[in-house]
């Protein structure tokens, strides 16, 4: 619950009216030249997976960055996401695994948020 309170003082929770069924982005830093639809995710559902442990997924002093992205060299970014995501999937036995890119890139995911986003 602290680290809700944190991202709440900080603005960086959920957009305004979110529901554990609304897919939120997931914001990568410095990526650039995606090749496959953009990371959308349910956040409730990943804190009550990690039981409220924020530090499974955040860092204290760049809490609205996912864990240490941007201190991995540029060319490894993406190969760093997929290890850390897949891992913490497999320790939870819940979420797809890294062969199923569609289920995290998803297209039709990314169309509706897109479309949700311009109105």
């Amino acid at each position: 619950m602290a680290c809700a309170a944190c991202l709440l003082t900080l603005g960086l929770a959920l957009p305004s009216g979110a529901t554990a069924e609304e897919f939120i982005p997931f914001k990568s830093t410095g990526i650039s030249g995606e090749k496959m639809p953009k990371v959308f995710f349910t956040h409730d559902k990943h804190v009550e997976y990690a039981k409220e442990d924020c530090a499974a997924c955040h860092r204290d002093e760049t809490p609205e960055q996912f864990l240490d992205v941007a201190a991995q060299p540029e060319g490894k970014r993406v190969k760093y996401m997929h290890e850390t995501c897949t891992a913490c999937h497999i320790k939870y036995n819940k979420g797809p695994r890294l062969t199923e890119c569609r289920s995290c890139h998803s297209a039709s995911i990314a169309a509706q948020q897109g479309a949700a986003a311009a109105k």
